[in-house]
């Protein structure tokens, strides 16, 4: 009787510390979880803020040769529409560009042409506030310009260069926009804070 009973109690005591054991895995498990899902947060936000730096830049390049009072004649110059595209998020370059209008290159420039929308897109997944919304209508009318200059140079475009121009002239206010209450500084910070 005293060894069943001995037998009991170490199975108890067996079951308790294994009990323990695992609680402590679960716990460890669902802490190195958050850790992952916070670094990847992290990676995810910064990716997209060096995407938003690259194409606000780009954009403040090609503004600066855009003389609006000479009826945006430059605005169509496939040299300085490169400026929007060369670079590491559209991936467009001159050759390919020049090509606007061809059948063959027709589809994967529109492809590239709407990667800044999609990141707009991306922005409200990562982001939990609403400073983003000036930040996602530059992105927006980044990608809804550059495919209207698509539509314009294929001559498939209804209302010519004044829809272009009118996309221009809300591409430049909504960049101001982010330049004058500094979005992408205060995401940054934000970032930071949440790593």
């Amino acid at each position: 009787m005293v060894e069943a009973s001995i037998a009991d109690w170490l199975s108890a005591i067996a079951a308790l510390v294994a009990l323990l054991f695992s609680t402590i895995a679960i716990y460890q498990n669902n802490k190195q979880t958050k850790i992952n899902n916070r670094q990847f947060l992290f990676k995810k936000r910064f990716e997209l803020l060096k995407a938003c730096h690259i194409l606000t830049n780009s954009f403040s390049s090609y503004q600066l040769e855009i003389d609006k009072d000479d009826n945006y004649s430059k605005m169509l110059v496939i040299n300085n529409l490169v400026r929007l595209t060369d670079n590491e998020i559209i991936e467009v370059k001159l050759n390919l560009l020049s090509e606007i209008g061809k059948e063959n290159n027709e589809k994967q420039l529109e492809k590239c042409f709407r990667i800044p929308k999609e990141l707009s897109e991306e922005l409200s997944f990562v982001f939990e506030n609403n400073k983003i919304g000036p930040l996602q209508i530059f992105l927006q009318n980044y990608s809804n310009f550059l495919i209207s200059v698509s539509f314009y140079k294929k001559t498939t475009l209804l209302g010519g260069i004044d829809v272009v121009k009118t996309n221009f002239n809300k591409l430049y206010e909504s960049w101001d926009k982010v330049q004058e209450i500094a979005i992408l500084t205060s995401l940054e910070k934000e970032t930071k804070i949440f790593y």
